[in-house]
């Protein structure tokens, strides 16, 4: 089986996207679970889009337990539209014929939520997002499904059982990432990254099918109050102000 994980830089230290390292974790599971139940090897790769510098999280990446690491150059570090994103890591993902594609289910920077299920679409395969549980049933030594549990609101599950190769979107929670060995930090730097130039890629640019109109920052709703004096006047101010309130 070989799984694609899907990574972001969020910041400029080299940390990858939270929701990031939970996908990148979960395929050392399941490739851990092929092992030990003797169905064949497993390999893990992971792909970033970015600038020159975001190959820190691939070199992070390769500590944490990955095989092989692919960096699509780009110059923008700022917003980029998620369908122009997933079209490049489509350019990737399509060269490999890969059995499974994980990516987080947002990133923690933008929280679209957009990329993984655009890059499904691109990549004509199905889809399921925000996944909370994994397991891989055997069919006469054959994997050719993969359950997934989804989370729903108000504490639903959706329970779903999808033909090979896919793409999940995965929540936080589902496991517990773990930091890398220093002995496996030591090895990553000594590990090729393969890179590819977006104008070799792209000939031509990419167009957005989404734009951005704006980002800013949450404008503030309420403010508190300080009650003073001694306690019975403090009580009697709050019930003054709840009932004002129509909540008493």
């Amino acid at each position: 089986m070989k799984i694609l994980v899907c990574l972001k830089q969020v910041g400029d230290d080299g940390e990858i996207n939270r929701f990031d390292l939970y996908a990148l974790e979960e395929a050392f599971v399941l490739k851990e679970q092929l092992t030990a139940q003797q169905l064949g090897s497993a390999s893990v790769d992971v792909v970033t889009v970015g600038p020159p510098e975001w190959s820190k999280v691939i070199r992070r990446a390769f500590g944490l337990g990955a095989d092989s690491g692919y960096h699509i150059v780009t110059e923008e570090s700022g917003y980029v539209s998620s369908f122009i994103t997933a079209t490049r890591l489509a350019a990737v993902a399509k060269k490999i014929p890969y059995d499974l594609i994980l990516t987080g289910i947002m990133s923690t920077d933008m929280m679209a939520g957009q990329t993984g299920p655009m890059l499904a679409k691109i990549m004509e395969i199905p889809c399921a997002t925000a996944v909370i549980k994994t397991s891989l049933p055997v069919n006469d030594h054959v994997i050719n499904l993969i359950e997934v549990e989804r989370e729903l609101e108000n504490g639903f599950r959706d329970c779903l059982s999808i033909r090979l190769p896919a793409l999940l979107t995965i929540q936080a929670g589902i496991n517990t990432p773990k930091y890398p060995r220093l002995s496996n930090m030591l090895a990553a730097g000594q590990k090729e990254i393969t890179t590819f130039e977006e104008v070799d890629l792209f000939p031509e640019p990419i167009k957005a099918r989404e734009i951005c109109i704006g980002i800013e920052e949450p404008k503030k709703t309420r403010s508190g109050r300080m009650l003073e004096g001694s306690l019975s006047d403090k009580t009697e101010h709050l019930f003054a102000l709840l009932k004002e309130k129509d909540l008493i």
